[in-house]
């Protein structure tokens, strides 16, 4: 626990001397239940550190299935260790010199959201790359050797740091200690909640949280969204910017220009998402796909009927799920439903059929499609495009 925050009215809270923003706590998030006939559930569960999942080896493979996954990874891992550690003695052969005045470190990022936050505050100051290919699913990621060299030759890798990389550690570990980047990651920078199945139509409680008697229950998983979070987005920023500052002290006044002109924005964009949720009352939206925007819900209030959860790998709705989203549009005369990036839509176009709504795409920030990528699109401009289509879920 990090004790007792003050508020302010923008939503930050402040603790002493600690500068680090905390979304709303006034508004608890509510969620639906479809065995209560979907009536509102109350309780968002706390901050919680991150830890190992329940859901690490989720599947509809059985333990069978999984086994061969370990087996597959560990070949794969054997294999990149003894490549990057041929690697490690190539990097320190070659040296680069010193970071000195006109030196760029190099960041890997793993994600489109973590990327954007680095090179938003690092501009001219550092090469930023991305390691997920654009219009790649992120759930699907398995890591290359290209891609393990890359992280190898970075100053700094910056990564989210859940369930959903769970390949980091072991690439980590696969090399030589003397040749590893500074890490970053973004579930331990940020202020975190637990996953949480509240509103969530296809729930994988059910599958995995029952124990045999005397078999311990593993711990809960911090939800890895946290971009999704004003607050946490500053957090994962002045992290960046302080690390590429040990790194390279001679583009930190610049690192400090980027900062104050990215904050701004921020801060002018959330004025935007505050005025909106103050002129209405109305808070329910359906999610026809994965629900990564638990931070989003929280810190302002919404309440969501959800097809599936943020990290699952099971996106084959059910007949009855899509009947409780057409139930819950048509109840309460909702003007859309809605899906994320990348999806096939199929479950949100189930729901207009019979519905007759309008389908919309929230931006989760998890990837772009290549013709965004090219054209420079950066994660304020995806939650800007969030903002109008919660200004139409929320008529």
């Amino acid at each position: 626990m990090r004790g007792m925050w003050a508020a302010d009215p923008h939503g930050l809270r402040v603790h002493g001397d600690d500068p680090r923003p905390f979304p709303r706590r006034a508004q608890v998030f509510r969620g639906l239940r479809p065995d209560c006939d979907l009536r509102p559930v109350r309780g968002m569960p706390g901050k919680q550190r991150p830890g190992r999942s329940r859901g690490s080896e989720r599947g509809e493979n059985g333990g069978d299935g999984i086994m061969r996954k370990r087996r597959t990874r560990n070949l794969r891992l054997s294999a990149l260790a003894a490549v990057l550690i041929l690697l490690g003695g190539l990097l320190a052969s070659c040296g680069n010199g010193g970071k000195n005045v006109g030196y760029r470190p190099t960041v890997v990022a793993t994600n489109f959201a973590v990327y954007d936050i680095v090179r938003s505050v690092a501009g001219d100051t550092a090469d930023v790359e991305m390691l997920l290919p654009p219009e790649t699913e992120s759930h699907d990621y398995e890591i290359t050797l290209a891609d393990a060299a890359k992280i190898a030759r970075a100053d700094l890798f910056v990564c989210v740091g859940g369930e959903s990389e769970d390949w980091v550690d072991d690439t980590l570990g696969a090399m030589p200690e003397k040749d590893r980047p500074t890490v970053l990651r973004a579930v331990e920078i940020a202020s975190t909640v637990t996953e949480s199945d509240d509103g969530i139509l296809e729930s994988e409680t059910a599958a995995h949280g029952i124990h045999a008697p005397g078999e311990e229950e593993e711990s809960e998983e911090a939800d890895e969204h946290v971009w999704t979070s004003f607050g946490n987005i500053r957090l994962i920023a002045r992290a960046a910017a302080d690390a590429l500052n040990r790194i390279d002290e001679w583009g930190a006044s610049e690192r400090a220009d980027n900062m104050i002109r990215y904050s701004s924005q921020l801060n002018d964009l959330e004025r935007e998402y505050a005025d909106l949720f103050a002129s209405t009352d109305k808070r329910l939206i359906a999610v026809a796909d994965r629900f990564p925007f638990r931070y989003l819900a929280e810190e302002w209030g919404l309440e969501v009927v959800a097809a599936f959860s943020g990290c699952t790998s099971n996106v084959e709705a059910s007949l009855a799920t899509i009947s409780a989203l057409v139930d819950t549009v048509e109840k309460n005369s909702l003007p859309c439903v809605m899906k994320i990036e990348l999806s096939d839509g199929r479950c949100a176009e189930a729901v207009a059929r019979e519905t007759g709504c309008e389908v919309l795409e929230l931006q989760s920030g998890h990837n772009v499609t290549r013709a965004e990528f090219d054209a420079g699109v950066t994660l304020i401009g995806l939650m800007r495009r969030n903002l109008e289509v919660l200004r139409t879920a929320l008529q």
